[in-house]
């Protein structure tokens, strides 16, 4: 009897401890505060308050210490131009030969008020950060204006990566991106991606943006955002370091939430809704379609601009002509 008694005692302690432990792991991962973008950001119900120091030595540091050294780097967007294409069908793509950018990479485009806008990551300056770029059109890609450099207000210290442009009903532009210092600033440990966040910026002009509020999406790894909507269903399309397409739904816009994988077979993902089909143009340039905007079938088709390295991040809006005009990079 004592000795079962005694047993009984062991195993309520060791569940206990184990109960403990568990309680101490998950809690320090879930219950804490994260250094982001120069402030302590609470994850969950940490029990003691923000650090009072530390946080904005750490993004200064990654400011001190990452060298925006582009014309010397081997890889990286320095290489990299935005050109386009023309199709009538979104299947067989004919290549302008004409660069609207040099030091510039993946490009999003949008269409307001029949003006073409085609926003792209631009690093022609050393000592800079990624900046953004941007050139216009009036007359269907026949000719376009000189390159600008945007801002947006209220952006902080953020830096703007793959940016993607989207028409609002109201006649505003939605650019969603993602902020490529935060893998700077905290970067991934044992391999494991870093939660990258999509963040949004309005203009009522295409030129003036002004940063929304909060988060779009979180996913580790996450890169490349993809808007398109059908609807009041709106549908992001993120890549992964796996080389897939991720999806995720949402009701404004605002808030999304993940749906799954849509697409296992490429990455840098560009989707465009046209008469109930789905066309995926993703890093390559491979083509894939859906019916449902979920799950996406390769198609065998793919289009590469001759006489290139690279062929890669497209993205495509259709002209008053009815054509398709596909922006992407070259190198």
């Amino acid at each position: 009897m004592k000795k079962s008694v005694l047993l009984s005692i062991c195993i309520i302690l060791a569940i206990i401890a184990v109960c403990c432990a568990l309680r101490f792991f998950v809690e320090r991962d879930e219950n804490t505060w994260l250094c982001e973008n120069g402030a302590w950001v609470k994850h969950g119900n940490p029990a003691d308050v923000a650090p009072s120091i530390g946080c904005e030595t750490q993004a200064n540091t990654m400011k001190d210490t990452f060298t925006y050294n582009w014309s010397t780097m081997d890889t990286g967007p320095y290489g990299d131009s935005v050109t386009f294409a023309i199709s009538t069908d979104l299947t067989t793509w004919y290549p302008s030969g004409e660069i609207l950018a040099i030091h510039a990479s993946v490009p999003g485009a949008v269409i307001k008020d029949g003006k073409i806008f085609v926003y792209y990551v631009n690093v022609s300056e050393d000592g800079k950060a990624e900046q953004t770029g941007f050139v216009t059109s009036d007359d269907n890609g026949r000719t376009w204006s000189d390159e600008q450099l945007l801002e947006i207000q209220g952006i902080e210290n953020r830096a703007v990566a793959d940016p993607d442009p989207v028409l609002l009903e109201d006649g505003r532009i939605r650019l969603y991106y993602f902020d490529i210092n935060e893998s700077r600033v905290n970067p991934s440990n044992n391999r494991v991606p870093s939660p990258q966040r999509i963040y949004s910026a309005v203009s009522s002009d295409g030129v003036n943006f002004t940063q929304e509020n909060g988060v779009r999406f979180v996913r580790d790894g996450a890169f490349d955002p993809d808007v398109e909507r059908d609807g009041n269903t709106w549908r992001m399309y993120v890549g992964t370091p796996d080389n897939e397409v991720v999806s995720a739904i949402s009701t404004d816009g605002l808030n999304f939430t993940e749906e799954g994988v849509a697409f296992s077979e490429g990455a840098v993902p560009d989707v465009f809704l046209e008469g109930g089909t789905w066309h995926l143009f993703t890093a390559g340039i491979n083509i894939a379609t859906s019916t449902d905007g979920k799950t996406f079938t390769a198609t065998g088709k793919s289009f590469h601009s001759p006489n290139t390295q690279m062929t890669a991040d497209p993205s495509v809006v259709k002209l008053s002509t009815g054509k398709y005009l596909m922006l992407y990079k070259i190198r």
